[in-house]
């Protein structure tokens, strides 16, 4: 184990500093002491649809089934069958920045179970068999009779659960109206074509390309010992064939000059309205806070705006329901105001949602909101810090977009520096009306 950097991190709420540390082979380890019984072992592999073309779209979500599909030392199912006997919960997820495999699980008896944990996930993670006989063979995804339904298809039923919802299909056409060039315009899931096309060697070769120590950081968290433990780990991840990892740098995406829209038709007895901006790329941490304040006060929680103005004070409302969230990606945020309401009344409910994002310029969030959005943030925060898991979370997600810890150890001071005109001037530089794009799905 050759040490290359290594820095002491202190983390909100924890009396011990994380130990972050970089070997010679670029991968990052980051080890947290958490008091408890409870573990989690947390790999987070920095890449996801943002690395794709159309080519290979959807190849991150369909490797991370893969992975589980068995290595040289434990065939497939052996990794959920030991996990699961112990009492660990096992899974995985891909989105466009990241793709993340995690374990939480009882340590054991003086660490026995975790480092049962940590043998068989780094084992998966470096020597993935990626067999043929679990992928499938290819075949055309129009034809019905497929001879044999492998990981390809479970893939493609996932994909067309999605065509099928309603919601999932307004955000992908707002997407594609946010990011006309960059690589976030994708669906993380791919498509049918695609995965049903893909030859294995493109997925072994995406699996080599990536999957590289330095484009891995492993965070374990739980009642350990910090030196032992960082050795365990960069024992148990053992790499071979180790070769740099170039990421693509994108043009920065530019925000609309003039509102964009389009309109869906689908056979629903309702109708979804969703409205979407582009924000500020991960670094620029306090402004990409002040949106999460804005985003609560506009349509988080019963007492936001659009709960109270649209759905219990407007006459006659077209609103069912009503709401917003703010997603960070690492070149971009994004605000999203939405609502399902009546099917004859999605063009009118999309002006109402309009207008209520644009009175944030004209009636900013007052000192009650204000106040109320930070403190439902800071707690929102320290619920997240209660559990090993949580904070794991909270941690991969910073070292996915940022590639430092900064996302998750600055968001507390950062949001409580901020003050009513920080907010204000975020709504009236990205919340513009000429920045927003609209789109409406309705019968």
């Amino acid at each position: 184990m050759n040490i290359v950097r290594q820095e002491h991190v202190p983390l909100p709420y924890l009396r011990q500093p994380a130990c972050w540390t970089t070997l010679d082979n670029g991968h990052q380890i980051i080890t947290i002491h958490k008091p408890g019984e409870v573990a989690h072992l947390h790999t987070v592999v920095r890449t996801g649809s943002v690395n794709e073309t159309d080519a290979n779209t959807g190849v991150s979500h369909f490797l991370e089934h893969l992975m589980f599909k068995g290595t040289e030392r434990f065939p497939a199912g052996t990794f959920d069958r030991l996990l699961e006997s112990i009492g660990a919960r096992v899974n995985a997820s891909t989105a466009k920045d990241l793709t993340q495999y995690f374990v939480t699980l009882p340590k054991g008896l003086d660490g026995v179970y975790y480092r049962l944990a940590l043998d068989l996930h780094a084992d998966m993670l470096l020597h993935a068999a990626l067999p043929e006989e679990e992928i499938g063979p290819t075949f055309d995804p129009a034809n019905p009779l497929v001879a044999e339904k492998r990981e390809r298809m479970v893939v493609i039923e996932e994909i067309k659960m999605g065509h099928d919802n309603p919601w999932r299909q307004a955000v992908s056409t707002l997407a594609e109206l946010i990011y006309p060039t960059h690589p976030y315009r994708r669906e993380v899931i791919g498509t049918a074509e695609v995965i049903a096309a893909i030859p294995r060697e493109d997925i072994v070769q995406y699996y080599r390309t990536w999957y590289q120590p330095a484009n891995m950081v492993t965070i374990a968290t739980g009642d350990l010992e910090a030196e032992p433990l960082l050795r365990e780990i960069a024992l148990s991840f053992d790499f071979h064939a180790v070769q740099p990892v170039l990421h693509p740098v994108f043009a920065p995406e530019l925000p609309p000059q003039a509102p964009r829209s389009k309109q869906l038709t689908a056979p629903l007895n309702v109708a979804y309205v969703l409205l979407g901006y582009l924000g500020p790329a991960s670094d620029d941490l306090r402004v990409t806070i002040a949106l999460d304040v804005l985003s609560l006060t506009l349509g988080e929680g019963i007492s936001s705006r659009l709960q109270l103005r649209l759905i219990e004070q407007l006459p006659d409302t077209p609103f069912f329901d009503a709401g917003s969230t703010h997603w960070t990606l690492r070149d971009n945020s994004n605000l999203l105001a939405y609502g399902i309401v009546r099917p004859d009344a999605a063009l009118q409910a999309r002006e109402l949602l309009l207008e209520q994002v644009n009175k944030l310029h004209t009636e900013p969030p007052s000192a009650t909101e204000f106040e109320k959005a930070i403190t439902r943030l800071e707690t929102s925060f320290a619920a997240q810090a209660e559990t090993a898991s949580g904070i794991s979370y909270g941690i991969a997600d910073s070292m996915a977009r940022l590639n430092n810890p900064s996302g998750y150890t600055e968001y507390l001071p950062t949001l409580r520096s901020l003050t009513r005109e920080d907010i204000a001037e975020a709504a009236a530089t990205y919340l513009a009306n000429e920045r927003v794009c609209m789109v409406t799905v309705a019968p």
